[in-house]
């Protein structure tokens, strides 16, 4: 038997097997934006990683203010273009789209992944998530210790008119006075991350990490990364140990066969909403079979000063 605890305006269950917490409006014509507050979204977020919102009455403009109303800053993939001021639709082809840390590859990365449907598929199409706790719990002890005292090294090329764009979102500085001395001071700030000039088009992009990351809401680490994602907007990054060793196929062949039982296919109703721990939590998508589906999303910053 499965807890379920109702509210007079909407129901919570969790998610057999895998634990994300599911939340369905009850009262007709319930704005999620006007019934939840930040403290229990986070606290949501600390015991679950991910929570799915269904039945509410949202439109893209109440999710785009949702998305404010809990989060401290807004940030963007410099690939997407904007729909509203926090959100932008997510087009990222057809093929099956592997499990990943939102950003995972770049210098800074944001602990919240947002969702939000406009258009359900009809058929497949599903959004996949992975809990990255449960994730490092299944791994071999080998593996896991492998991990835990290894970093990996992501390195790739990237133009340099995404870059600049990506730097001033995240540095707050107007995307026109984006120069190379921001490139110097992105790679002093972050550890493990080195820009290099190859010409006036192309910036190499090398990052060093753990496969890791602890979460700032729930404070555990889980096995979340981008080891597995795509590269749809991107030059495919050449992954490795830090020192550049490759890593064994034996390691890959461990992380997807414990990462694919831990994978939860979420099928898309119209309005469904879903909010993410992204440090914890790893998503992707299933092959788009549907191509009139369209989902939405958002990246930010969490509130420091909530539950502290």
């Amino acid at each position: 038997m499965h807890n379920t605890s109702v509210s007079a305006t909407f129901q919570r269950q969790p998610i057999p097997r895998y634990g994300f917490e599911h939340i369905s409006a009850i009262a007709p014509q319930l704005r999620l934006c006007t019934s939840i507050d930040t403290s229990t979204l986070y606290a949501d977020l600390a015991h679950s990683g991910a929570v799915i919102y269904r039945g509410f009455a949202d439109s893209l403009e109440n999710f785009n203010d949702f998305v404010s109303a809990h989060s401290a800053r807004i940030t963007f993939d410099p690939a997407r273009k904007a729909a509203t001021s926090n959100t932008a639709e997510i087009l990222a082809g057809h093929h099956e789209m592997g499990l990943h840390k939102e950003n995972g590859n770049l210098p800074f990365s944001p602990d919240l992944q947002w969702f939000y449907c406009l258009n359900a598929a009809s058929t497949g199409s599903e959004t996949t998530f992975c809990d990255g706790e449960r994730v490092l719990f299944d791994l071999s002890p080998r593996t896991r210790r492998l991990f835990e005292r290894r970093h990996v090294r992501y390195a790739r090329r990237l133009p340099w008119h995404q870059v600049k764009h990506y730097l001033s979102l995240e540095l707050q500085i107007p995307i026109e006075r984006i120069g190379d001395e921001h490139l110097h001071r992105v790679n002093e700030q972050v550890s493990g991350q080195t820009y290099r000039r190859i010409d006036d088009y192309l910036i190499a992009s090398e990052l060093v990490v753990s496969a890791l990351s602890l979460s700032g809401f729930s404070g555990r680490t889980s096995f979340c990364n981008s080891l597995l994602g795509p590269s749809i907007n991107y030059e495919p990054p050449r992954i490795t140990w830090a020192d550049g060793e490759d890593i064994g196929f034996d390691v890959w062949d461990e992380i997807r066969e414990v990462t694919e039982r831990n994978t939860y296919s979420h099928f898309w109703h119209q309005g469904d909403i879903v909010v993410i721990d992204n440090n914890r939590v790893m998503h992707g998508r299933r092959r788009l079979e549907d191509r009139s589906r369209r989902i939405f999303g958002a990246q930010s910053y969490r509130i420091a000063e909530v539950g502290q």
